[in-house]
């Protein structure tokens, strides 16, 4: 991944299935996006491997991307670094 600038207060709603199987929607911090990939921080723990479902905008749920986990690094704060692909964008009808 290459650098791309994403501002401090980039929250997003990360929605699908934990490394154990446990459904959850939590809020994350988006670290990096571009057209076909992004990344995000995240406490809860995903694997690699797994189709994901974000929204980029939390007050709307009408709009969400389909996107499947390519890497998983873990940090020294506890936290991931979780690199998805873009599968499908999809804006449904309210």
């Amino acid at each position: 991944m290459t650098t791309n600038a994403v501002s401090d207060n980039s929250e997003i709603i990360v929605s699908g299935k934990d490394m154990f199987g446990a459904p959850f929607s939590e809020t994350a911090h988006l670290l990096f996006l571009d057209k076909s990939e992004f990344s995000f921080s995240l406490f809860r723990p995903v694997a690699e491997h797994q189709p994901l479902q974000v929204s980029f905008e939390p007050q709307r749920t009408n709009h969400s991307i389909e996107g499947f986990v390519t890497r998983v690094k873990n940090r020294l704060d506890g936290m991931q670094t979780v690199e998805v692909r873009v599968l499908d964008g999809t804006n449904r009808s309210e």
